[in-house]
């Protein structure tokens, strides 16, 4: 089995894959990185891993990636995440997890692929819940106050 993980290289990303290697023997194991991606998470991994450059904002580059891996699960863990930065730059925000995901799917639809795909969202949608709401539910309501918040409302 193929795996690709966008995001490999951040936090959540390394676990995954480190999981991943650790448990199922036979995976492999491909991730999405950009040119400036800090490889420090997945130092110990590298050697077990196959990284593939691109951007989620380049349409063409997710096309190449998926013609040439041919993934049969995706977890899509890209993202801007940074709540304080998506109100500095919330324009960057919303292309990088909006379009970015939109490019994603679209890269799949157009090279014919039928992977299952893990889209990772946040608790920031629902801004401030109140007591009575937790613990959060799917029937809590969506109430996003930061513009990274908004680009996690799919």
């Amino acid at each position: 089995m193929k795996v690709l993980i966008t995001g490999i290289t951040g936090m959540v990303g390394s676990h995954l894959a480190e999981y991943f290697l650790s448990s199922f023997p036979d995976i492999e194991v491909h991730g999405l990185v950009r040119w400036r991606s800090p490889l420090r998470n997945i130092k110990k991994i590298l050697p077990a891993i196959k990284l593939h450059q691109g951007d989620l904002r380049d349409l063409n580059s997710l096309v190449l990636l998926l013609q040439n891996v041919k993934p049969d699960r995706i977890h899509h863990l890209a993202a801007q995440s940074y709540v304080d930065m998506s109100f500095v730059a919330p324009a960057d925000t919303l292309a990088s997890n909006i379009i970015g995901t939109c490019n994603l799917l679209d890269a799949v639809r157009i090279v014919g692929l039928n992977p299952r795909i893990h889209i990772c969202s946040s608790s920031e949608v629902h801004g401030q819940v109140t007591r009575e709401e937790v613990p959060i539910t799917e029937n809590t309501p969506l109430r996003p106050a930061s513009p990274y918040a908004v680009s996690k409302v799919r």
